[in-house]
């Protein structure tokens, strides 16, 4: 018959899986700067979209300026303050994505080292239970 204790941990174990699912599984496959890294790259892809739309709705809202000064704009200056602007954007943004990431990472690690207690305190249990009918079959067998 199973004991509570070992009911109790293994409902405590199957709760935190379907709890921490995602974070376990990403911690497990990738390396601190790979986990980091990745999550960077995507955002880095969503920020250069977002900064083409907003670059395209204000392209689309002073295009009449830019049309009738089309003679007297200068493109390189222009073209180097979107840049500008581009970088910043960037630079923000995946300073942002590092800080949080590694905080997530740092957090899925602990959350990753309490799941193995939780293992090891059910593997603990088992091996008890393993050891105490040995001893009883020694007792009997005597």
């Amino acid at each position: 018959m199973p004991d509570e204790k070992r009911i109790y941990l293994m409902t405590q174990i199957a709760l935190f899986e379907k709890q921490h699912k995602d974070q376990l599984e990403g911690i497990n496959t990738y390396f601190r700067g790979d986990y980091i890294g990745r999550h960077m790259i995507k955002n880095g892809i969503r920020t250069t979209l977002a900064f083409l739309l907003v670059l395209a709705g204000w392209g689309l809202y002073h295009a009449e300026m830019l049309i009738v000064d089309i003679t007297r704009i200068d493109v390189a200056a222009l073209g180097a303050r979107i840049l500008f602007f581009y970088a910043a954007a960037l630079c923000v943004s995946l300073v942002l994505t590092y800080a949080m990431q590694a905080i997530r990472y740092s957090r899925a690690e602990r959350d990753l080292y309490h799941y193995r207690e939780m293992l090891a305190l059910l593997e603990n249990e088992y091996r008890q239970e393993d050891i105490q009918k040995m001893n009883a079959r020694r007792r009997v067998g005597v």
